[in-house]
């Protein structure tokens, strides 16, 4: 039924792009709009903020409509990216509302980025696949994204995805959000939200892993650092690769959570991205509390332009294209390969029938939207022509099996974690089911254990 339905979007595509507009590509009915005028000002780069208004037809979508063409939503834009900026004619954006919006079903925040996918081959797939697998996986926070078409100045611009900012907020990466500029011993523990960069900054963390690999850490946030916090943070960061190259794991298992590193990984490992460790891998680590340190987690999981790139039998890590900090060494550890082999069992035996059935689903959402796209975008710098949606699914999906299907043949069925399933349920509550292990009451929610004041495991 879903293939009837996508071929039924696309016939219906090319009669779209027979009557609309004289000819030319224009909206296609099957996805919310934005528009967005910025009274012409054009949007030059990724740091001038551009003053613009904003509203969202929802186009009869199950989502609602933001604001309305007399009554707009005001805000700032400018470009964003670093590749995807300057080497396509097709231009991701950031967006910035004046006050917090909450947007297709999304919770309020005033932070969202437009990103325009130009880079996808592979029918603009790759980045909501490992956002779903993420989400399957039940990392802490996956931003959330909508396929949009936009409209900028009164000109069409085609295929979109409305995407959660990633940022400190409750609705997102949750933690603390400390000052700039702090200086009390305790707030300077957290929170801190980083990413292992390729760009160079001069606020950069830089130092050499221990096989030798130049790592830059940028900042998020706080942006602005004291003296003491950037003394502290940078502590952190190289406690962290001294303990992942030391003979005994105490001092990795205390600092960084295995479980959530292991989850990242898995989804980076499904989507056979070789630049995940490379760029766009975000770390964060909460405030300390109560003399107990909290723990550094990978997450959350931002941009697969090269996925499926390589398509090859190996790890993500060996030999990549891109140099892949700090996961070869921490693939090493034998309580990550038991971590990593027990989400594995989680995802193959739960999720990825679900995941695949996912992508199906939002092909068929997006065909119309793609082709009008490819009549816009084809043939500028860097543009890939995804007007083919069936077969660029059929493509996805050819390579989304076959990772699964090399990944089962390196861990077979996994581990299956002691978590799942458990069987002597002292009783059920509000908050999850209350277990006993090794004589400590715990509570198990989503997979995963807390204690009964709320401490992760």
């Amino acid at each position: 039924m879903r293939r009837i339905a996508l071929i039924v979007c696309i016939l219906f595509s090319a009669f779209s792009l027979a009557v609309t507009n004289g000819g030319k590509a224009w909206i296609s009915g099957t996805l919310p709009v934005v528009y967005v005028n910025t009274n012409g000002t054009p949007i030059y780069d990724t740091e001038t903020l551009v003053p613009m208004t904003l509203y969202i037809d929802s186009m009869n979508t199950k989502y609602h409509s933001l604001g309305s063409a007399k009554q707009p939503i005001a805000g700032t834009i400018k470009g964003r990216g670093n590749w995807t900026w300057s080497g396509f004619d097709k231009k991701p954006y950031k967006i910035k509302f004046d006050v917090k919006q909450k947007v297709l079903g999304m919770p309020n925040n005033r932070h969202w980025c437009l990103q325009a996918s130009a880079d996808d081959y592979l029918g603009f797939l790759k980045m909501p696949a490992g956002l779903y697998i993420s989400k399957a996986l039940q990392l802490r926070w996956t931003p959330r994204m909508r396929a949009v078409e936009l409209v900028l100045n009164g000109k069409y611009m085609g295929l979109y995805f409305l995407t959660e900012h990633v940022r400190i907020a409750s609705n997102r990466v949750h933690i603390h959000e400390q000052a700039d500029n702090e200086t009390h011993s305790d707030s300077i523990t957290g929170g801190w939200l980083v990413e292992i960069d390729n760009y160079h900054s001069e606020n950069n963390i830089e130092f050499d892993e221990g096989n030798g690999q130049h790592v830059m850490i940028s900042l998020r946030e706080p942006e602005k650092l004291s003296s003491r916090q950037r003394q502290y943070l940078e502590n952190q960061i190289y406690g962290l690769n001294d303990a992942l190259y030391a003979s005994s794991p105490t001092k990795l298992k205390q600092m960084l959570d295995l479980e959530e590193a292991a989850k990242y990984y898995l989804v980076q490992e499904i989507m056979e991205d070789c630049e995940s460790y490379h760029g766009s891998c975000f770390l964060y680590k909460d405030r300390d509390s109560l003399g107990v340190a909290d723990k550094w987690k990978f997450g959350p999981v931002w941009d697969f332009g090269n996925a499926y790139d390589r398509h090859e039998e190996r790890w993500i890590y060996d030999g990549p294209t891109w140099p892949q900090y700090w996961i070869g060494q921490l693939a090493t550890w034998p309580e990550f390969q038991k971590a990593v082999k027990e989400q594995w069992w989680i995802y193959y035996h739960t999720q990825k029938d679900s995941v695949r059935s996912k992508i199906e689903t939002l092909a068929g959402q997006i065909s119309v939207a793609a082709q009008n796209d490819a009549a816009v975008w084809r043939n500028t710098q860097g543009y890939c022509d995804n007007s083919n949606m069936s077969g660029k699914l059929n493509d996805f999906l050819w390579r989304y099996d076959w990772r699964i299907q090399w990944l089962y043949s390196q861990w077979g069925e996994g581990i299956k974690p002691v978590t799942w399933g458990f069987n002597d349920v002292e009783e059920q509550t509000s908050k999850g089911q209350k277990i006993l292990q090794n004589g400590q009451l715990l509570i198990l929610r989503n997979g995963r254990l807390y204690t009964v004041t709320g401490q992760a495991l």
